[in-house]
């Protein structure tokens, strides 16, 4: 047998020897040639820095959210942490779930303590441990670098407020079709953060006197009033005179009042009331939405997450319910920087559902708010029954 193998080889080899030699030749060549100035003009060189500049506080920096960097004077904050939530964590055992809310609590416990030494003035408008590990505040913002440095801290953001999105009607989505295959929500509980809903609303479970309602005082709970066969729980997180910018003043009244009642008691009557989607659902009252206008409050919406996968607030998210309700949101969302949306993964985690409003932006593509665009979130958007009409004149 013939071996054709090495004369290439020996072809190949010397040819490899001649390239290397060429590229020799080129670079001695290259070497000899003269080269153009290439230094700097003087215009630059005379802004040169003598020294690099370190900035030692950048990654305390990258924690606070930038509309609050080089600010000052009191504004509300959300402050999450490092340790996971409790809901992240909501399969491990009563012991170590324990253990778990210790560092939780030693967590914010320290940054809380540092934020009043650094300003008198800083007050805790409320705190999270199920749903996130969180700290609102009203503080100074001079002094959020300085506590964002805190190793534990992860991000600083201001608190944003969110506003109620109206719904509509219900044959029209088909829900009877539904209904009539024996599916009416019975044995699920809807957890409804908006402004509250009226308990004494025949359709939901109350005694239908509009004298009730007129005479009651919606910072307690009237004997008997409260809770009713369908609204069977909730908590009011804003209070009836909260609007935007203020601090929230709580009460264990989720009464839908005031001026600017109405909203959560229709949504509340469409997802389980007579007549509704799901009439044989249980409501949870959760009033995190102004009496007076149509904002949501960033912190009582963070609490009343708090509140929907911890009602009765022993750390323990085994009494979760099974379906969060927003009907509200910020338009333009994001949900890599929104604390809410995170609230809503957090959730998830232990088999909460979230359905929430894609916004009232407009007919604009890729557009919705959050919490809707959370991954998890169940974002829905708005419809118009065929019998809407256009009134001309």
């Amino acid at each position: 047998m013939f071996n054709f193998k090495k004369p290439h080889i020996k072809i190949s080899f010397l040819l490899i020897v001649i390239l290397l030699m060429s590229l020799a030749s080129l670079a001695q060549a290259d070497s000899q040639t003269a080269r153009p100035d290439r230094s700097l003009p003087a215009s630059i060189l005379a802004n040169q820095l003598d020294s690099p500049i370190a900035i030692s506080n950048a990654d305390a920096l990258l924690k606070v959210d930038q509309s609050l960097q080089g600010t000052s004077g009191a504004a509300q904050v959300i402050v999450r942490f490092s340790e996971p939530p409790v809901a992240r964590a909501a399969a491990t055992s009563v012991q170590s779930r324990s253990a778990h809310q210790s560092r939780i609590q030693a967590q914010q416990d320290a940054f809380v303590a540092e934020a009043m030494s650094r300003d008198a003035n800083a007050r805790v408008l409320g705190n999270a441990r199920v749903a996130l590990n969180a700290v609102m505040m009203s503080v100074d913002t001079a002094v959020l670098t300085d506590l964002a440095a805190n190793p534990d801290v992860v991000s600083i953001n201001p608190v944003v407020d969110y506003q109620m999105d109206l719904s509509e009607t219900v044959p029209y989505i088909g829900a009877s079709t539904v209904q009539d295959m024996g599916y009416d929500g019975s044995g699920i509980r809807v957890a409804v953060l908006d402004s509250g809903i009226d308990y004494y609303h025949a359709d939901l479970g109350g005694s239908g006197d509009p004298n009730d309602y007129a005479n009651d005082d919606p910072s307690v709970v009237e004997p008997g009033s409260f809770p009713t066969a369908k609204v069977v729980g909730g908590y009011d997180f804003v209070g009836s005179d909260w609007v935007s910018g203020l601090p929230t003043v709580p009460d264990a009244d989720p009464l839908d009042d005031g001026p600017g009642a109405g909203h959560g008691t229709h949504v509340g009557h469409i997802i389980a009331g007579v007549g509704g989607v799901a009439p044989g659902a249980d409501l949870y009252a959760v009033k995190v939405c102004s009496s007076i206008s149509t904002a949501c409050s960033g912190v009582g919406l963070i609490q009343g997450m708090e509140f929907a996968v911890d009602p009765n607030g022993d750390g323990d998210p085994s009494d979760h319910v099974d379906i969060i309700n927003m009907s509200l949101g910020s338009d333009y969302g994001q949900p890599f920087d929104d604390d809410l949306s995170a609230a809503v993964e957090n959730a998830t985690a232990v088999g909460v559902l979230t359905v929430a409003a894609a916004g009232n932006g407009g007919d604009k593509p890729y557009i919705q708010g959050t919490p809707a665009s959370a991954p998890t979130a169940l974002s829905v958007a708005q419809t118009q029954v065929p019998s809407a009409a256009l009134q001309l004149i």
